[in-house]
């Protein structure tokens, strides 16, 4: 938020400096565009290859996402659905795979990694869970959840984001992102932990309960887009490096100090440490995590920006990692998303457009991404358990059938 007023004061600092130096000082206003005329063959050059740069990698990334074709499809849990959330980390593990980029295809074609996303809908009491996935993706994934899920149903619907018609003269939206609070390093704290304790916790199935409270005229969505994370290139003259783990060693570096004895590390000081380490033993993924409200503006409820605020907050842990809120209204973009963010109505328009695009890692937008393994994945999203004729059931919609062979 700072860098953008940033920007805007100096703006508006040079289209008043400039008129006010050729009022009051036209000499040296004529001394220096000569200079700059006469230098110009030295940073024209420069100057326009910054710019064209980014403009040229934003066209052909732009071209290379809309070539994909992605499919939505619907999962629909049944009575069988397992009570812990490893069954969805054994999904996630089998989705983790490397690509490899040569520099030509990504700054020449354009090419980056495939991104999918696993969201939940919210509308009038009823919850349903989504996968927005890659086409090429599609047998891979349904033969996982299946194996997984044995009673689930796997439907191609309609994006939902599309069926709703938004009228941005009578609706509202709120939009809310998420990033972590400490760096990448520091997991969360995952399901093996909130399961295996006494008071054994479905968080995931929490936030879904918070979500459901919806009537006729409110939508909540919530999507959480994601990519394998590995070795990257940050530029065209450097190798891939690998960034979580550089992270982590200069982390725990810090914890343990320039001797390195762990033995005279505080008991919580070592838990982290060792949750560290052990965090980087599983396949990650790039993540980001966007949520939407949106409402009739004689129904939209003002508190619920601080419900999307608080939403993942059941997630969160002092000792090792946790959500942090922000507006994406509030982060620079591209120029248009600069002049959509200026005109409410069109800011609403737009944010509701990167959502239907699960923009996040190329153009038109990117976000605050992090990093999750598929440990912390599964604790993130996963199908929650619900018995027959419990709150749950009802908000996703599950209903009684007859037995078969009811006589009649």
């Amino acid at each position: 938020m700072s860098r953008r007023y940033t920007v805007q004061f100096l703006v508006i600092f040079a289209l008043l400096a400039v008129p006010v130096l050729i009022y009051f000082a036209p000499s040296f206003v004529a001394f220096l565009y000569h200079t700059l005329t006469f230098l110009a063959p030295l940073w024209l050059p420069v100057a326009l290859l910054a710019i064209a740069w980014p403009l040229w990698l934003n066209v052909i990334r732009s071209r290379f996402v809309d070539s994909i074709s992605y499919v939505t499809l619907e999962l629909k849990p049944g009575d069988e659905t397992p009570s812990t959330a490893k069954a969805m980390e054994l999904v996630f593990y089998s989705l983790y795979h490397r690509t490899n980029i040569s520099r030509i295809d990504a700054y020449f074609h354009g090419k980056v990694r495939s991104s999918w996303s696993f969201e939940v809908y919210a509308h009038n009491g009823r919850v349903r869970f989504f996968a927005h996935v890659p086409e090429s993706y599609r047998v891979l994934l349904e033969g996982r959840i299946q194996a997984e899920y044995r009673d689930i149903d796997i439907h191609e619907v309609r994006d939902y984001s599309r069926e709703l018609h938004f009228d941005p003269l009578h609706m509202r939206l709120s939009a809310r992102e998420y990033t972590l609070a400490k760096p990448d390093p520091y997991p969360l704290k995952t399901y093996v932990s909130y399961e295996g304790g006494q008071g054994k916790r479905d968080v995931f199935g929490e936030i879904v309960e918070g979500l459901a409270h919806t009537n006729t005229h409110e939508h909540v969505f919530l999507s959480i887009i994601m990519r394998p994370h590995q070795r990257d290139r940050y530029n065209i003259f450097e190798n891939p490096r690998d960034t979580l783990h550089e992270a982590a060693h200069i982390e725990i570096k810090k914890l343990v100090g320039a001797q390195g004895e762990m033995s005279k590390l505080a008991p919580t000081t070592k838990t982290i440490v060792s949750a560290i380490e052990s965090a980087l033993n599983k396949p990650s993924f790039d993540c980001g995590i966007r949520s939407l409200y949106i409402a009739d503006r004689d129904h939209f409820d003002e508190s619920y920006e601080q419900k999307l605020t608080r939403l993942l907050d059941p997630l969160n842990d002092n000792d090792l990692n946790s959500f942090v809120a922000y507006d994406p209204n509030h982060r620079p973009g591209f120029v248009l998303s600069e002049i959509f963010g200026a005109v409410p109505i069109l800011a609403s328009s737009h944010l509701l457009n990167l959502y239907r695009r699960r923009a996040f890692f190329a153009p038109p937008y990117y976000g605050k991404a992090f990093v999750l393994n598929t440990e912390e994945l599964a604790t993130l999203f996963h199908l929650p358990h619900a018995s027959r004729g419990s709150a749950l059931a009802r908000m996703r919609g599950l209903t009684l059938e007859p037995p078969e062979n009811l006589p009649v």
